[in-house]
């Protein structure tokens, strides 16, 4: 595989490309706008020099509150440009929990395009809230230039955080550097051979860990980036159509999404006709289900699986399906053959498993994050050394995910080694939904768990006991004004008592159990493979 050099930061890759065809469409929205690499490329350095102004140096986190827009793709290149790690926030997530993120990220600057929710407002009173109105580049241009003694970035250097669900019930911030990022673009380049006339979707929110691939594997290519809002995501031919339109050739978003475009027959003859290639990942997606996308688009265009975790940079595998996948017509496509930099160790404890057996994946290469931001013990206990040997200090990422790899090197998903789930592409540990639980008034027991029905959809569930007149809607309330809305449980049951395991502790799967019968009227199928991605 070709690597960009690894002294290079993405800010200067991106420069690299800007000046090469500066008269070429970078971003092209739905509404007409379209914003040219010469453009993107001055509004970010402009945007770089703001931050600046701002006291951003070096290695100092930048929080991003913004939606789809100009600004919002300017400010994550324009912190890139100065070696700020950035972290685009979910302003769909309850206050309090934006709130933990920013006492754990501790950024100089949280950049907006509106002023924030009172609530937030509070949580961020310490920090430089910075509105950046219509007018971006008049605002940005006004700030000082950038000096040219100024610390900049290397390959080492945080790029982006990206936080996702924490088994202590507090989220963790995954920390990407340049070189990992520079190497998930080349290696997006050389497998999917991007060109600059590639026109790339995102339907990925910006907070999500699939848009890294968006926005990379286009602006470190040369190609065009497609934004949809979350507006236009929401209905599903209104989507359809808008991608046709724009006449996009490259797809990328979890199973969900596709399923969901499937089920309701969004995708007509002819609606997708320039896509050569649909890339899904993030969860499993279960062959019934696939084999209706094949069907209607495995024609023309190319259908590829991805894997990876979020602390690998996005993406570490890939697997074209064929017809071959659908053999069995059961469970899941294999994960694939990891990308040529990395190398997949499949452990039980520090020892490797005898050839096609089970273990955990550990994997190395230069995809590997540094850590968690300022969560020394998390990161202490998923990034460990290498222990197959002691010749030089070599850190791996223990995934937690439980696979086997067949004769051809093709890794195969057989579940989870703790409880973290895979729910609309969204990765979440249950013990953070069951850590919200208990911070419920009455609350005394608490537990969530998973279940997945047979079409394919899976569903949050929870038990709860506690004081008399506990119920479901009060708990369900609560929980909204601490998670996600894709965290909240479909359903909550309240209790007498929890059921128990032989050593006297809640049974997640006793309490999975009396969800069985009733997640949405279909009886649910019980593979654990069904989580993958």
């Amino acid at each position: 595989m070709t690597a960009f050099p690894y002294i290079h930061s993405v800010g200067q890759r991106f420069a690299a490309v800007a000046a090469a065809a500066p008269a070429r469409p970078a971003l092209a929205f739905s509404d007409g706008r379209v914003l040219r690499y010469g453009d993107l490329a001055a509004l970010s350095g402009q945007v770089a020099a703001l931050l600046h102004h701002h006291g951003v140096r070096r290695d100092d986190a930048v929080a991003l509150l913004l939606e789809k827009s100009p600004a919002a793709y300017a400010a994550m290149l324009g912190a890139l440009h100065l070696g700020a790690p950035y972290v685009n926030l979910d302003r769909t997530s309850p206050a309090v929990r934006l709130a933990r993120i920013l006492d754990r990220c501790r950024p100089r600057v949280l950049l907006v395009d509106a002023a924030p929710e009172p609530d937030l407002a509070v949580a961020a009173r310490d920090l430089g809230i910075v509105i950046l109105g219509p007018d971006v580049a008049g605002m940005a241009a006004a700030a000082p230039p950038l000096p040219a003694d100024r610390a900049t970035p290397t390959g080492t250097t945080p790029a982006y955080l990206m936080f996702t669900s924490g088994s202590t019930g507090f989220p963790k911030g995954a920390v990407i550097p340049h070189a990992a990022l520079l190497n998930l673009a080349a290696w997006a380049a050389e497998t999917f051979a991007l060109t600059p006339d590639d026109r790339l979707t995102n339907v990925n929110p910006l907070y999500f860990d699939n848009a890294v691939f968006d926005v990379y594997a286009s602006l470190l290519t040369g190609a065009c980036l497609h934004p949809f809002t979350r507006d236009e995501t929401a209905e599903a031919r209104a989507l359809v159509k808008a991608v046709g339109a724009a006449g996009c050739t490259v797809w990328f978003s979890v199973p969900s999404m596709l399923m969901m475009l499937t089920t309701l027959r969004a995708i007509a003859p002819g609606d997708l006709a320039a896509l050569r290639l649909v890339i899904f990942g993030g969860e499993g997606y279960p062959k019934p289900e696939l084999r209706k996308l094949y069907d209607l688009l495995g024609g023309h265009a190319r259908l590829v699986n991805v894997y990876g975790p979020t602390e690998c940079t996005c993406i570490c595998s890939a697997h074209a399906i064929g017809p071959a996948d659908f053999s069995d017509g059961t469970g899941l496509a294999t994960l694939g053959r990891l990308a040529p930099n990395f190398e997949p160790l499949i452990l039980d404890g520090d020892r490797p498993v005898a050839p096609g057996e089970t273990g955990e994946l550990c994997l190395r290469g230069p995809q590997v994050g540094l850590g968690y931001w300022r969560d020394p013990a998390r990161t202490a206990a998923a990034f460990v050394p290498n222990p197959l040997h002691d010749r030089y200090p070599e850190t791996i990422y223990r995934t937690g995910d439980l696979v086997r790899a067949d004769a051809d090197g093709r890794l195969w998903f057989r579940g989870r080694a703790d409880n973290q789930i895979k729910h609309m592409g969204y990765r979440i540990e249950l013990e953070e939904v069951d850590a919200a639980l208990y911070a419920v008034a009455g609350v005394r027991e608490a537990a969530a768990a998973y279940v997945r029905t047979r079409a394919a959809w899976g569903h949050i569930v929870a038990a709860v006991s506690g004081e008399p007149g506990l119920a479901e809607a009060g708990v369900v309330a609560a929980l909204r004004a601490r998670l996600p809305p894709y965290m909240v449980p479909d359903r909550v049951r309240v209790l007498e008592h929890l059921p128990k395991n032989r050593n006297g502790k809640i049974s997640r799967p006793d309490v999975r159990a009396l969800f069985l019968p009733d997640a949405a009227g279909v009886a649910p199928t019980a593979a654990p493979e069904e989580n993958a991605g």
